[in-house]
């Protein structure tokens, strides 16, 4: 990988975190994340001039999928914001966004027919979920089930089933629009903008009626939002950034697997910056599950 595609997944990677970061610091909430993604889909709304002429094409397929995908995205945001609502960043940012790599390979594998899995993916599901299960533990001792019937683990939970099915929906949608004369790159921005309004159409109903969230999105409007467009901005260029850096030619499985560094990024995030404890079983239980997402990522 040349200097151009490493330098723009290694930014998307701390861009990944540092919205994380900024939701969690801000007292997390659904409303924040909606504010964000709202505000990203707005600011970058010019790049649909660039997929417009191919847009009307697209079947009634897409827009359903679109809507599906919007759905799960919602229960995602909401689960992370409830989720570090209740626990700790250090702990829940690598469970969120490591277990649904490991999930979505199980799935995809039994969407083909249930053929067996490579033995390299194999060891890679094994270490992701062994590494969830050390992560939350302070010592040995508090190996138990309690330790896991939290509503952060609830909540967490949640948000990685949001992403095991926007991932699946998001995958149908983008074969459809390169099938539909899109490239990689256009296809993967338009949707992006596309996507954050279907997000914010579906935020609409809890937004109005969770009582919390309904005072959440003062409280956002009168003291946070220059936080949440600063978030909406990087959660855009996340995606972006890493479609550009796939654009240039780079190694497809190289690209993917260097993203996985968000999990120790965020990891120290959680821990340097907000003052999170550390433990021997975290740090070791990111650094186990950083070796099953490569391995997966590299098969």
């Amino acid at each position: 990988m040349n200097a151009i595609p490493l330098a723009l997944t290694v930014t998307s990677v701390f861009l990944h975190a540092g919205w994380n970061l900024l939701g969690k610091k801000q007292s997390p909430s659904l409303a924040f994340f909606v504010f964000a993604v709202g505000s990203g889909g707005l600011l970058f709304s010019p790049v649909l001039f660039w997929g417009l002429p191919n847009l009307w094409y697209l079947p009634i397929t897409f827009w359903l999928l679109l809507i599906v995908s919007g759905f799960f995205q919602l229960i995602y945001l909401g689960g992370l914001a409830w989720a570090y609502s209740n626990g700790d960043m250090s702990v829940l940012y690598p469970f969120v966004r490591g277990l649904p790599v490991a999930l979505v390979a199980v799935v995809a594998n039994a969407a083909l027919g249930g053929s067996t899995l490579h033995p390299g993916v194999f060891i890679g599901i094994v270490l992701v979920v062994a590494g969830t299960f050390v992560l939350p533990l302070n010592n040995v001792r508090s190996l138990r089930l309690a330790t896991y019937l939290t509503p952060a683990f609830g909540f967490a939970l949640l948000a990685v089933a949001g992403t095991v099915g926007y991932s699946i929906a998001d995958k149908a949608a983008l074969d459809l629009m390169r099938q539909h004369g899109f490239n990689a790159l256009t296809a993967g921005l338009t949707y992006t903008v596309i996507q954050a309004y279907a997000i914010v159409i579906w935020a609409i109903l809890p937004l109005r009626y969770i009582a919390r969230e309904r005072r959440a999105v003062e409280t956002i409007w009168a003291t946070q939002r220059q936080n949440a467009v600063l978030a909406g901005v990087a959660m855009t260029l996340t995606y972006g950034l890493v479609l550009i850096a796939m654009a240039t030619g780079a190694d497809v499985r190289q690209i993917v697997a260097l993203r996985q560094l968000s999990i120790p990024v965020g990891t120290l995030f959680g821990i340097l910056l907000l003052k999170e404890s550390v433990s021997g079983p975290k740090l070791f239980g990111t650094a186990v599950m950083l070796c099953g997402l490569a391995q997966i990522a590299l098969m």
